[in-house]
Order: C-alpha cells, then sequence, then structure tokens
C-alpha cells in the first residue's frame, strides 16, 4: 500500500475514540440491562409469598393447614369455621392484596388517596353510588354467624399484614412508592370486604343490558322467539358444576397432601 493510500494519523485517532466510545456505550447498555433485570427480579420476587414451613397466628383456634396444588390453588384444612375464614384471610393477603387494596378503595371513592388529585372525578363518582355507605348498613344488620365470619377473615388479613412492608406485600407498591412516597396501607376491616363485594358485583354486572332488552322484547314477541335470541346456557352439555366420584375425590386429597408447598398456621 502507498503513502497516499495509507490513514493519516487524525484518521487514525478518530478511528480510536470511536472504538472507544461504542465500547462505552455497550458497556453502559450492559449494565442498564443487568440492572434492570436484577431490579426487577429483586422487586418482583420479593413480594412472592413464602409458602413452604409453619408460621404461628394468634387468635386461631386449632392448627390448620394450607396445601398448594400443582397449580398453585391453596386447599385449606382447619377444625373451626372461624379458622378456616381466618387463613382464607391470610392467603388472600399473602396472594393478592394489591387487588384487595385497590378495589377497596374503588369501592370506598378513595383512589385519590392512591394516585392523586386525577383522581378525584373518579372519586366523585363513585362516592355517588353510595357503595360504602350500604357496605356499613350491611355490617349493622348481619346476623352474628356472618360477622363473626367478616371477623375472622379481617384478622387473617391483618395478621399477614403486619408481618410485612408494603414493597413486601406486592411489586405495585415498589411502583407506587415513585409517586406517592407517603401512601400505606391501612388494615383490613369488615366493611372493606363488603365494600369491595359490591364493587365487584357493579363490575361484573356485565349482563344487565341483555336482561333489560329480554324483557322489553318479551311484551312484543313470544316466548319462544325471545328464547331464540337469547338462548339458555346449555347446562345439560357443559354442565356448571362437574360431578366427582368419592374415590377420586380421596385420590385427588391424597395427592394434594404428597406435594410440596405445605403451610400450617399454629395457634
Amino acid at each position: 500500500m502507498s503513502d497516499a493510500e495509507a490513514p493519516s494519523d487524525g484518521q487514525k485517532q478518530s478511528r480510536k475514540w470511536w472504538k472507544i466510545l461504542l465500547g462505552v456505550i455497550a458497556a453502559v447498555l450492559l449494565v442498564v440491562v443487568v440492572g434492570t433485570a436484577l431490579f426487577m427480579r429483586i422487586s418482583v420476587r420479593r413480594a412472592f409469598p413464602d409458602v413452604n414451613g409453619e408460621v404461628t397466628i394468634a387468635g386461631l383456634d386449632a392448627p390448620v393447614e394450607v396445601i398448594r396444588d400443582d397449580m398453585g390453588i391453596p386447599h385449606i384444612y382447619a377444625t373451626t369455621p372461624h379458622d378456616l375464614f381466618m387463613a382464607q384471610g391470610y392467603v388472600h393477603a399473602q396472594e393478592r392484596f394489591w387487588q384487595m387494596d385497590f378495589w377497596r378503595h374503588i369501592g370506598s371513592g378513595r383512589l385519590s388517596e392512591m394516585f392523586g388529585d386525577s383522581q378525584v372525578e373518579t372519586d366523585t363518582f363513585l362516592r355517588t353510588l353510595g357503595w360504602r355507605e350500604v357496605a356499613e348498613e350491611q355490617f349493622a344488620n348481619a346476623p352474628p354467624d356472618i360477622e363473626a365470619i367478616m371477623e375472622a377473615y379481617a384478622d387473617g388479613v391483618n395478621a399477614y399484614l403486619a408481618t410485612q412492608s408494603p414493597a413486601d406485600l406486592s411489586f405495585e407498591y415498589t411502583v407506587l412508592e415513585f409517586t406517592n412516597h407517603s401512601y400505606t396501607p391501612e388494615p383490613w376491616s369488615p366493611i372493606d370486604t363488603l365494600t369491595w363485594g359490591l364493587a365487584m358485583a357493579w363490575d361484573l354486572r356485565g349482563n344487565m343490558d341483555s336482561e333489560i332488552e329480554r324483557a322489553m322484547l318479551l311484551g312484543t314477541l313470544t316466548d319462544a322467539r325471545v328464547a331464540q335470541l337469547f338462548p339458555p346456557y346449555p347446562g345439560d352439555i357443559n354442565p356448571y358444576i362437574v360431578p366427582v366420584t368419592d374415590n377420586e375425590a380421596v385420590a385427588a386429597a391424597a395427592s394434594l397432601r404428597s406435594v410440596p408447598g405445605v403451610r400450617r398456621a399454629l395457634a
């Protein structure tokens, strides 16, 4: 190669700096990717509930066993209804407290407490529905046995909350920390349970318009024609509840007790 074709010192220097720049960019990207992956892993996984071993919960009448099957579905074995519902509250708080907390704020028209002024208009609408007031009235008129069940459930939720920080409850609280540092979930109450149920009833009312339309058509069409337009669910082909024989039930219980993931709550 002739001297005319050889790169100049300036070109060599320029190439050198480009290589350095590309190396720095690659290093930064690697650090960002690895750091993000580690942050997500630590932040998300820290909120996963511990489903092995034993834990002590004050207030139980007797030991309770919670066994999760291969699909992660918990099966609770308790001696008394009080212990059953207390354990259910504990398990619910383990696995879905963000949803519980979020929806009780929806039911009470208190979303702005979590997400700020942007939700004031939504809260105004939700409070006009009066779900919280209805829930309070329902609880005040509940039979003693139903009241006891809801109290036991709330005690179970709060037993778990007492042992966890917000970030340990759910990854969403880690995200919420950036926009609302002062927010801390408050204890659960029976009123929250009833309010949550009313909000869910509203959310699952999807067939309301169809029911109204069907009722109006019954005034002008025959029953047979309306049945064609709104056919019933084929319960004879697809049963609502699939029957299980005694032998299958025993085999399923034996299978559950043989898998890992046992958690006992001891009084």
